[in-house]
């Protein structure tokens, strides 16, 4: 077994002074930590409110089946399902091709009243072969170029 040599107390510091492993000196690691914790914290809650907001919605769309028409042309039927139907709403449903690039899209506007899950024909003009379609979503909020003018 081997003896610590002597070593300059003026370089090193002495026994008494070093710290403890595990045992920092100072306020600097506490800061951290405590900054880990808020951080961690924040993200936990920043994810549950995602979560929540997500599945709040009150209008959903599901692909109920397609057909193409024609060489520029996909017809799709959708489910709406509204949980207030006195709201208009609205939703974009798209044409793609085998590539599963987006070659059409339609907005669709549904206004108010009716059942609360409606099924809907739409047909989509496409600048390409169509193979299938999708659905991108829907909102309650209209965007201005869809809202009647009177």
């Amino acid at each position: 077994m081997s003896t610590p040599a002597n070593r300059p107390a003026s370089r090193y510091g002495t026994s008494e002074s070093a710290s403890p492993i595990g045992q920092p000196k100072g306020i600097a690691s506490k800061v951290v930590a405590i900054g880990g914790v808020i951080l961690m914290v924040a993200i936990i809650i920043a994810v549950g409110r995602y979560i929540i907001n997500r599945e709040d919605q009150a209008v959903s769309i599901t692909m109920a089946s397609h057909e193409r028409v024609d060489d520029s042309t996909m017809r799709l039927w959708v489910d709406v399902t509204r949980d207030d139907t006195t709201v208009p709403s609205y939703c974009i449903v798209t044409a793609i091709d085998y590539s599963m690039a987006e070659v059409g899209r339609r907005e669709l506007l549904i206004p108010t009243g009716g059942n609360a899950v409606q099924r809907i024909q739409v047909d989509i003009p496409s600048r390409d072969l169509p193979v299938s379609g999708g659905v991108y979503g829907c909102s309650t909020t209209i965007p201005s170029h869809m809202l009647f003018s009177e």
